[in-house]
Protein backbone atom coordinates (compact mmCIF):
# COMPACT_ATOMS: atom_id res chain seq x y z
CA UNK A 1 0.00 0.00 0.00
CA UNK A 2 1.54 3.15 -1.02
CA UNK A 3 1.17 6.06 1.43
CA UNK A 4 0.01 9.55 0.22
CA UNK A 5 2.73 11.19 -2.83
CA UNK A 6 4.65 8.30 -2.69
CA UNK A 7 6.04 7.22 -5.82
CA UNK A 8 6.36 3.59 -7.26
CA UNK A 9 9.22 1.93 -9.05
CA UNK A 10 8.55 0.47 -11.90
CA UNK A 11 9.88 -3.04 -13.16
CA UNK A 12 12.08 -3.12 -9.57
CA UNK A 13 14.00 0.39 -10.71
CA UNK A 14 14.27 3.06 -8.52
CA UNK A 15 12.87 6.46 -9.83
CA UNK A 16 14.34 9.46 -11.11
CA UNK A 17 15.07 10.68 -7.37
CA UNK A 18 16.56 7.44 -6.24
CA UNK A 19 19.21 8.13 -9.51
CA UNK A 20 20.03 11.26 -8.26
CA UNK A 21 20.83 10.39 -4.43
CA UNK A 22 23.28 7.56 -6.25
CA UNK A 23 25.25 9.61 -8.44
CA UNK A 24 25.78 12.36 -5.70
CA UNK A 25 26.75 9.50 -2.88
CA UNK A 26 29.22 8.10 -5.91
CA UNK A 27 30.53 11.67 -6.37
CA UNK A 28 30.57 12.73 -2.54
CA UNK A 29 32.61 9.21 -2.07
CA UNK A 30 34.98 9.51 -4.84
CA UNK A 31 35.47 13.40 -3.81
CA UNK A 32 35.85 12.01 0.28
CA UNK A 33 38.72 9.59 -1.01
CA UNK A 34 40.64 12.37 -2.80
CA UNK A 35 40.71 14.33 -0.19
CA UNK A 36 41.88 11.56 1.93
CA UNK A 37 45.04 10.97 -0.74
CA UNK A 38 45.68 14.16 -0.76
CA UNK A 39 45.99 15.11 2.85
CA UNK A 40 48.40 11.59 3.54
CA UNK A 41 50.83 12.63 0.55
CA UNK A 42 50.45 16.35 2.49
CA UNK A 43 51.10 15.09 5.63
CA UNK A 44 53.72 13.15 4.66
CA UNK A 45 55.82 15.75 3.34
CA UNK A 46 55.32 17.82 6.03
CA UNK A 47 56.68 15.29 8.66
CA UNK A 48 59.63 14.32 6.26
CA UNK A 49 60.12 17.98 5.68
CA UNK A 50 60.24 18.93 9.41
CA UNK A 51 62.77 15.63 10.31
CA UNK A 52 65.20 17.11 7.20
CA UNK A 53 65.14 20.44 9.34
CA UNK A 54 66.32 19.13 12.44
CA UNK A 55 68.37 16.33 10.35
CA UNK A 56 70.46 19.26 8.52
CA UNK A 57 70.61 21.73 11.51
CA UNK A 58 72.04 18.98 13.80
CA UNK A 59 74.65 17.86 11.52
CA UNK A 60 75.73 20.92 9.90
CA UNK A 61 76.59 22.16 13.35
CA UNK A 62 78.44 19.35 14.02
CA UNK A 63 80.42 19.47 10.96
CA UNK A 64 81.38 23.38 11.88
CA UNK A 65 82.35 22.19 15.67
CA UNK A 66 84.91 20.22 13.08
CA UNK A 67 85.69 22.40 10.60
CA UNK A 68 84.08 25.45 8.81
CA UNK A 69 86.12 24.68 5.65
CA UNK A 70 84.42 26.39 2.70
CA UNK A 71 81.61 27.72 4.83
CA UNK A 72 80.79 31.42 4.43
CA UNK A 73 78.79 33.71 6.73
CA UNK A 74 76.89 35.42 4.20
CA UNK A 75 75.69 31.97 3.18
CA UNK A 76 73.88 31.16 7.00
CA UNK A 77 72.86 34.71 7.24
CA UNK A 78 71.59 35.69 3.55
CA UNK A 79 70.13 31.97 3.87
CA UNK A 80 68.25 32.51 7.34
CA UNK A 81 66.57 35.95 5.73
CA UNK A 82 65.70 33.86 3.03
CA UNK A 83 63.91 31.64 5.11
CA UNK A 84 62.52 34.29 7.30
CA UNK A 85 60.99 36.09 3.81
CA UNK A 86 59.47 32.63 2.83
CA UNK A 87 57.96 32.17 6.39
CA UNK A 88 56.64 35.69 5.76
CA UNK A 89 55.56 34.86 2.25
CA UNK A 90 53.53 31.70 3.93
CA UNK A 91 52.41 33.17 7.09
CA UNK A 92 50.21 35.76 4.62
CA UNK A 93 49.24 32.74 2.34
CA UNK A 94 47.92 31.22 5.04
CA UNK A 95 45.61 34.09 6.37
CA UNK A 96 44.60 35.09 2.71
CA UNK A 97 43.38 31.05 2.74
CA UNK A 98 43.98 29.21 5.18
CA UNK A 99 44.33 25.81 4.72
CA UNK A 100 46.19 22.52 6.40
CA UNK A 101 49.05 22.41 3.79
CA UNK A 102 49.31 26.33 4.31
CA UNK A 103 49.54 25.99 8.23
CA UNK A 104 52.39 22.85 7.67
CA UNK A 105 54.32 24.98 5.16
CA UNK A 106 54.32 28.11 7.79
CA UNK A 107 55.60 25.24 10.15
CA UNK A 108 58.26 23.96 8.16
CA UNK A 109 59.76 27.33 7.63
CA UNK A 110 59.71 28.07 11.40
CA UNK A 111 61.79 25.05 11.80
CA UNK A 112 64.02 25.72 9.14
CA UNK A 113 64.74 29.35 10.65
CA UNK A 114 65.67 28.28 14.06
CA UNK A 115 68.03 25.57 12.76
CA UNK A 116 70.00 28.16 10.50
CA UNK A 117 69.97 30.12 13.33
CA UNK A 118 71.44 27.73 15.74
CA UNK A 119 73.95 26.94 13.43
CA UNK A 120 74.97 30.30 12.46
CA UNK A 121 75.37 31.34 16.07
CA UNK A 122 77.97 27.57 16.14
CA UNK A 123 79.90 29.36 13.19
CA UNK A 124 80.23 32.91 14.96
CA UNK A 125 81.89 30.64 18.00
CA UNK A 126 83.97 28.42 16.25
CA UNK A 127 85.42 30.73 13.11
CA UNK A 128 88.11 32.80 13.91
CA UNK A 129 87.85 34.41 10.42
CA UNK A 130 84.53 35.39 10.52
CA UNK A 131 84.48 37.86 7.57
CA UNK A 132 86.34 36.85 4.07
CA UNK A 133 86.61 38.50 0.31
CA UNK A 134 83.86 36.11 -0.81
CA UNK A 135 81.59 37.72 1.88
CA UNK A 136 82.08 40.64 0.64
CA UNK A 137 81.49 39.85 -2.97
CA UNK A 138 78.55 37.90 -1.98
CA UNK A 139 76.92 41.00 0.18
CA UNK A 140 78.06 43.86 -2.96
CA UNK A 141 76.29 41.23 -5.85
CA UNK A 142 72.99 40.68 -3.55
CA UNK A 143 72.73 44.27 -2.22
CA UNK A 144 72.41 44.98 -5.96
CA UNK A 145 70.25 42.75 -6.92
CA UNK A 146 68.02 43.55 -4.05
CA UNK A 147 68.45 47.61 -4.94
CA UNK A 148 67.45 46.57 -8.65
CA UNK A 149 64.43 44.55 -7.75
CA UNK A 150 63.24 47.33 -5.34
CA UNK A 151 63.65 49.92 -8.21
CA UNK A 152 61.66 47.50 -10.67
CA UNK A 153 59.06 46.95 -7.92
CA UNK A 154 58.79 51.20 -7.18
CA UNK A 155 57.90 51.61 -11.34
CA UNK A 156 55.11 48.78 -11.40
CA UNK A 157 53.95 50.70 -7.91
CA UNK A 158 54.61 47.28 -6.16
CA UNK A 159 56.08 47.89 -2.70
CA UNK A 160 58.47 45.65 -0.45
CA UNK A 161 55.38 43.65 0.81
CA UNK A 162 54.61 42.46 -2.27
CA UNK A 163 54.59 38.96 -2.91
CA UNK A 164 56.46 39.00 -5.68
CA UNK A 165 58.22 41.57 -5.28
CA UNK A 166 59.69 39.85 -2.11
CA UNK A 167 60.02 36.37 -4.12
CA UNK A 168 62.51 37.80 -6.00
CA UNK A 169 64.30 39.44 -3.42
CA UNK A 170 65.07 35.43 -1.91
CA UNK A 171 66.46 34.83 -5.24
CA UNK A 172 69.26 37.34 -3.93
CA UNK A 173 69.32 36.42 -0.26
CA UNK A 174 69.42 33.05 -1.23
CA UNK A 175 70.97 32.14 -4.88
CA UNK A 176 73.45 34.93 -4.98
CA UNK A 177 75.18 33.04 -1.52
CA UNK A 178 75.06 29.93 -2.85
CA UNK A 179 76.78 30.41 -5.82
CA UNK A 180 79.45 32.35 -3.93
CA UNK A 181 79.43 29.57 -1.65
CA UNK A 182 80.51 27.30 -4.45
CA UNK A 183 82.86 29.74 -5.67
CA UNK A 184 84.39 29.56 -1.80
CA UNK A 185 84.45 25.48 -1.91
CA UNK A 186 86.44 25.61 -5.09
CA UNK A 187 88.75 28.11 -3.93
CA UNK A 188 89.61 26.49 -0.11
CA UNK A 189 87.63 23.36 0.18
CA UNK A 190 84.28 22.31 1.13
CA UNK A 191 85.03 19.76 4.04
CA UNK A 192 82.69 22.26 6.08
CA UNK A 193 79.35 21.32 4.28
CA UNK A 194 78.52 17.84 5.27
CA UNK A 195 77.10 15.55 2.69
CA UNK A 196 74.22 15.33 4.92
CA UNK A 197 73.69 19.10 3.99
CA UNK A 198 74.01 18.35 0.15
CA UNK A 199 72.04 15.80 0.00
CA UNK A 200 69.04 16.85 2.13
CA UNK A 201 69.26 20.39 0.89
CA UNK A 202 67.73 19.04 -2.81
CA UNK A 203 65.45 16.72 -1.02
CA UNK A 204 63.83 19.35 1.19
CA UNK A 205 63.71 21.70 -1.89
CA UNK A 206 62.08 19.38 -4.12
CA UNK A 207 59.38 18.42 -0.94
CA UNK A 208 59.00 22.68 -1.00
CA UNK A 209 57.73 22.73 -4.19
CA UNK A 210 55.40 19.18 -4.16
CA UNK A 211 53.74 21.50 -1.03
CA UNK A 212 53.50 24.55 -3.27
CA UNK A 213 52.17 23.11 -6.37
CA UNK A 214 49.82 20.95 -3.85
CA UNK A 215 48.62 24.59 -2.48
CA UNK A 216 48.20 25.88 -6.18
CA UNK A 217 46.18 23.11 -6.29
CA UNK A 218 43.95 23.30 -3.48
CA UNK A 219 43.57 27.24 -3.87
CA UNK A 220 44.81 28.77 -7.32
CA UNK A 221 47.92 30.57 -8.73
CA UNK A 222 47.82 33.49 -6.49
CA UNK A 223 50.94 36.43 -5.64
CA UNK A 224 51.32 34.59 -2.77
CA UNK A 225 52.04 31.44 -3.97
CA UNK A 226 54.37 32.60 -7.27
CA UNK A 227 56.41 34.34 -4.73
CA UNK A 228 57.26 31.51 -2.97
CA UNK A 229 57.42 29.44 -6.37
CA UNK A 230 60.16 31.90 -7.61
CA UNK A 231 61.98 31.79 -4.89
CA UNK A 232 62.63 27.81 -4.52
CA UNK A 233 63.20 27.48 -8.21
CA UNK A 234 66.32 29.74 -7.31
CA UNK A 235 67.22 27.57 -4.70
CA UNK A 236 67.59 24.93 -6.37
CA UNK A 237 69.10 25.55 -9.33
CA UNK A 238 72.29 27.63 -6.67
CA UNK A 239 72.49 24.37 -4.79
CA UNK A 240 73.00 22.21 -7.94
CA UNK A 241 75.75 24.41 -8.64
CA UNK A 242 76.82 23.98 -5.42
CA UNK A 243 76.68 20.23 -5.41
CA UNK A 244 78.58 19.74 -8.39
CA UNK A 245 81.75 22.07 -7.18
CA UNK A 246 81.68 20.00 -3.70
CA UNK A 247 81.52 16.49 -5.56
CA UNK A 248 84.24 17.86 -8.04
CA UNK A 249 86.54 19.21 -4.87
CA UNK A 250 85.78 16.26 -2.82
Amino acid sequence: MRGPGETVSIGGYPNEDDHVSYGETVIGANMARRARRQRYIGDTLFWVQLLCAVGFGVFQGVRMLETTEGVSITWLVFWGIFLLINLSLSIRAHETLPSRITRQTVIVYAAWATMMAADTAIFLWRDAVIWTTVDTWTTLIAVAGIAVTLVIGRRHALGITDPLVRGYLAVFFKGVPQLTLAANIAFVGGAGVSMFAILTGHFTIGTRLGQIFMSLREAGFDRNRKGSLISEIANEFSWIVVTIVWVIVR
